[in-house]
């Protein structure tokens, strides 16, 4: 039997395979967005704007050689009529979105832990990853076709990955465009985490130990104590620069009534109707050069 050492440093083989996915090659995207009644939480409910700007924006596109899938995980809310605002989504993508009730209310480490519970399960595929995202959110324009570029170029050189950087970041491998590294100390966010589900086993076991893990409550900084737990020795991860992802800040601290752009948000953001066409090839780029559109396209929105 396989110790607990070995298996962990054959998990880490299969996260940091180090080589980047073609373009030829099949890859499949679960996104996980857990979603709540904010109403019931003295909150503001946006899961409609963060759907509109989806939509608007590409993720329900479909692209070559990607197989992508979205989860809305409810978490047990008493009134489900803020979820009325989706069913044009549900009606038009039937077998792309999908609803998971709960048949009990469950606060958010509760229905969260159920993202790591489900893909926990997934038979192993090196091409498989997973999305975890917020219910209020926004995106940059042709989300999907930049996001697949950015996983294929660089999330088989990181333990995890994120499209969305609250935290500072430095530079990484002069190689790597559009990408920069953070401590993973420093994580924190949940807009847009990317790993592969061999992860998943190493966040369960200390969900609710939070005595292992510095006592935090947040999900997000439970996933990060958990990791820091188990893989002390790796420091930094990737993350996307500039981000393609910003947080609304609307009824964000659902349980602390913060007022509206008090929440964490994207220290750089590309903006939702901008689109940083990473997805181009080099010599396309070039050709554009001179068009002013592509340079009008590439300002980012920096926030203050």
């Amino acid at each position: 039997m396989m110790s607990v050492q070995g298996q962990m440093r054959l998990d880490l083989q299969k996260i940091y395979s180090l080589r980047r996915i073609g373009e030829d090659e099949i890859c499949t995207y679960t996104v996980m967005i857990p979603c709540v009644n904010r109403t019931e939480r003295g909150a503001i409910n946006v899961i409609d704007k963060t759907f509109d700007n989806f939509e608007e924006n590409g993720y329900f596109d479909e692209i070559p050689n990607v197989n992508i899938q979205f989860y809305l995980l409810e978490s047990g809310s008493k009134d489900l009529s803020y979820l009325a605002a989706l069913k044009p989504y549900l009606d038009k993508y039937p077998n792309k979105i999908k609803l998971v009730l709960s048949k009990e209310p469950l606060d958010g480490p509760k229905n969260i832990l159920r993202i790591f519970q489900i893909v926990n399960k997934y038979v192993y595929d090196p091409n498989h990853f997973i999305i975890w995202m917020d219910d209020d959110i926004l995106i940059c324009k042709n989300f999907l076709k930049n996001c697949d570029h950015w996983i294929r170029e660089y999330m088989n050189y990181t333990l995890f990955g994120s499209l969305y950087s609250p935290y500072h970041s430095f530079d990484n491998n002069p190689n790597f465009f559009n990408c920069k590294k953070s401590y993973i100390r420093s994580y924190h966010g949940s807009c847009c985490t990317i790993f592969k589900p061999i992860l998943a086993k190493y966040i369960i076991p200390l969900w609710f130990k939070t005595n292992m893990l510095r006592n935090v409550t947040e999900p997000d900084l439970r996933y990060r104590e958990s990791i820091m737990k188990f893989f002390p020795h790796i420091q930094f991860f990737l993350v996307s620069y500039p981000s393609l992802v910003e947080h609304l800040n609307i009824g964000s601290a659902i349980y602390q009534h913060k007022q509206i752009k008090k929440g964490h948000h994207a220290r750089i953001f590309m903006g939702i109707d901008k689109d940083p066409m990473w997805y181009r090839r080099p010599d396309e780029l070039l050709e554009d050069n001179n068009n002013t559109e592509v340079k009008k396209n590439i300002k980012m929105e920096v926030i203050e």
